[in-house]
């Protein structure tokens, strides 16, 4: 059971890896940048509702530093602002992890990509109803760097 939750975890990494062509701690950190994003923009309950159905490397990454009390933050209103957001994250090692905002973009939508092909589909709906139409845009966005 623990093996699984492992395997499952790390291929979710490697699935980013390859999409970035990167190597797994740097991929690691954006995974990281980007779940915190995510999960800073959706509600409390919907958070929970995402975290259930991730491999427990991701359930861990997403719940560092989580206060699941704290309300959305809506100051992430535009794709933007989305990325810069990841852009600017402190987990980041930059310029090796990130080297600029076209960066961040092309992470930002590689991490969702993967993201979403280990979600449900119920779970894909509910997420993007709590998103700005700007952002939500580039969570429905197909990976086109892959």
């Amino acid at each position: 059971m623990f093996e699984d939750w492992v395997q499952k975890g790390n291929e979710f990494i490697k699935e980013v890896s390859d999409e970035m062509e990167t190597d797994r701690q740097s991929s690691l950190r954006i995974v990281k940048a980007v779940l915190h994003t995510l999960r800073d923009r959706l509600s409390p309950m919907e958070s929970k509702d995402l975290v259930s159905q991730l491999p427990m490397i991701l359930k861990a990454i997403w719940c560092d530093g989580w206060s699941p009390d704290k309300t959305p933050d809506k100051s992430i209103k535009k794709r933007e602002d989305f990325i810069e957001y990841v852009f600017s994250s402190p987990e980041l090692v930059q310029p090796n992890d990130l080297e600029d905002i076209e960066g961040a973009r092309k992470a930002v939508i590689s991490v969702l990509s993967v993201l979403k092909r280990h979600l449900t589909q119920g779970e894909i709906d509910d997420i993007s109803s709590q998103l700005p139409e700007d952002i939500k845009g580039l969570w429905l966005q197909p990976n086109i760097f892959s």
